[in-house]
């Protein structure tokens, strides 16, 4: 009975569930000439996972430690880290008040770089994939994007600048002088704040709440919820969750971040063996007399093929035919994850080396694998690379490829970054193709700062080879690459666009 009843309980949670496609199917676009329209964002727990006051104190505590003041980093800690935070519960302002108090007199501009540090080291990693598409959706649909939270903008501000919202309202501190005075500027962005907010935006931007939207996990935002045409329930608090049943209102469930199941941590467990294993089996067949080429391609099999299915990972790939119809080539791709070069081991299973930072040489896990491949590791503060590019071009006389990430850094929303023009350079000395290869979703596997792996089904566009000859103004081509690939991943129609890859 126990058990029935407990399916039951279980089912009627599941079915209360808005589907998170079909919601995202029910944002229509803004029809021309009908007025502005505003979609408000809750930070944490709702755009984020946890509390992103934790993240900023963390930093501000190592500031005050590594400058002496060992006094105030206990302080903070003692006030913050192990406060159990509880917007719904009613006792942010207090958490609040009490980092306004421990960080009197600190300059506003050392605050500001340490939410950047907080943002680049704790809080990108935390943004749900979910809240990123739906902040897209939003976009496309000509929605303008506020985030409203009861968190400081010291917080806030990088994240949103990530996420490329319009405007965000937040609680404000006091300063004079440039320094912090301990006080909280009334009222704090919380509860009916968020409401006065909210109002103050509508009215500047001649839009109603009657047909806003507004997404948040905490029952304390019930004012705001009840003002705008459009309230959604995201990860909501026991107290919310009944509160929208009763009300009917649309709840989503984000999970690609937050606390790793078992599962995750098994697998990401079960990869990080499986490169180990992968990378003793190279030296014990080293050591039998396989030769380097040999050991290398079966290395690179075995790391793409096995690591990708301890890692949950499938594939979707479309122009799949691209990646062997013309060898030697340079492959270029965008980097999105650590997950990456199992992803195009598995694409490209043999006959490539790859480049890449030599900061990856010595990765206790990683670094191995990679030097039994012959990868060659590239400094990038070296202003001379000749020795790089004569090592490349030796790959590519001797009829193997190069992997090369042109952009030489991950974004954290997966965004293409600018591309450098060493891979055309390249392809145009050693007379062979460049083949572009676009990830779409690696980082939803692992994304950038993540530590598990989650299963995914990452989906995968190979363009059409791009002849050396068509590589007249490297600059140019370069630039058009960029813009494919930018318009690859935003769904835009490739042929509009000035660059066109030679079959």
């Amino acid at each position: 009975m126990l058990y029935k009843f407990c399916t039951a309980l279980m089912s009627s949670e599941e079915e209360q569930m808005t589907p998170f496609s079909e919601h995202l199917d029910k944002i229509p676009s803004l029809q021309h000439g009908a007025g502005r329209r505003v979609a408000f964002f809750d930070l944490d727990r709702t755009l984020i996972s946890g509390y992103s006051i934790m993240a900023l104190a963390q930093e501000t505590a190592r500031h005050a430690a590594s400058t002496g003041d060992l006094r105030q980093s206990a302080r903070l800690i003692r006030d913050v880290v192990r406060q159990k935070v509880d917007p719904a519960g009613g006792n942010y302002h207090r958490v609040v008040k009490r980092v306004a108090r421990a960080i009197t007199g600190l300059s506003e501009a050392t605050l500001t770089d340490l939410g950047q540090r907080a943002c680049s080291r704790h809080l990108e990693r935390t943004l749900y994939r979910e809240a990123i598409e739906l902040i897209e959706t939003h976009r496309n649909a000509g929605d303008y994007l506020v985030i409203v939270t009861a968190a400081t903008r010291y917080q806030v501000e990088p994240l949103a600048d990530i996420l490329g919202v319009d405007e965000i309202c937040c609680t404000q501190l006091e300063v004079q002088n440039g320094c912090f005075t301990g006080e909280v500027v009334a009222p704090l962005c919380y509860g009916e704040g968020k409401s006065l907010s909210a109002r103050r935006v509508v009215r500047q931007q001649k839009a109603t709440l009657s047909r806003s939207w507004f997404y948040t996990d905490s029952s304390a935002d019930l004012p705001l919820l009840q003002a705008v045409g459009h309230p959604v329930a995201v990860n909501a608090s026991d107290k919310l969750a009944v509160h929208a049943r009763n009300h009917k209102w649309p709840q989503l469930e984000f999970s690609s971040r937050g606390q790793p199941g078992i599962e995750q941590i098994a697998r990401t467990g079960a990869v990080a063996q499986a490169l180990l294993t992968t990378t003793l089996a190279g030296r014990a067949s080293l050591a039998l007399g396989t030769s380097r080429l040999n050991n290398a391609n079966r290395l690179t099999r075995l790391f793409g093929d096995i690591g990708s299915g301890i890692a949950g990972l499938e594939y979707e790939v479309d122009g799949r035919e691209h990646l062997r119809s013309q060898r030697p080539a340079v492959y270029v791709f965008n980097h999105q994850s650590l997950l990456d070069s199992m992803v195009m081991a598995h694409l490209l299973r043999d006959d490539v080396v790859a480049l890449c930072k030599k900061e990856m040489a010595s990765n206790p896990l990683i670094g191995p694998l990679l030097k039994q491949v012959d990868t060659i590791f590239v400094d990038r503060d070296d202003r001379d690379q000749s020795d790089v590019i004569h090592r490349a071009l030796e790959v590519l006389a001797s009829g193997r490829s190069l992997v090369i990430a042109p952009e030489g850094t991950r974004s954290t929303l997966g965004k293409v970054q600018p591309f450098k023009m060493g891979a055309f350079i390249l392809a145009r000395k050693a007379g062979v193709p460049l083949v572009p290869i676009v990830l779409h979703n690696v980082k939803d596997a692992l994304p950038k700062g993540g530590k598990v792996i989650r299963s995914a089904t990452i989906r995968v566009s190979v363009l059409p080879p791009i002849a050396p000859e068509d590589m007249r103004g490297i600059r140019k081509c370069c630039a058009e690459l960029e813009q494919t690939y930018s318009a690859v991943l935003d769904n835009s129609p490739v042929a509009a666009l000035p660059f066109s890859a030679s079959a």
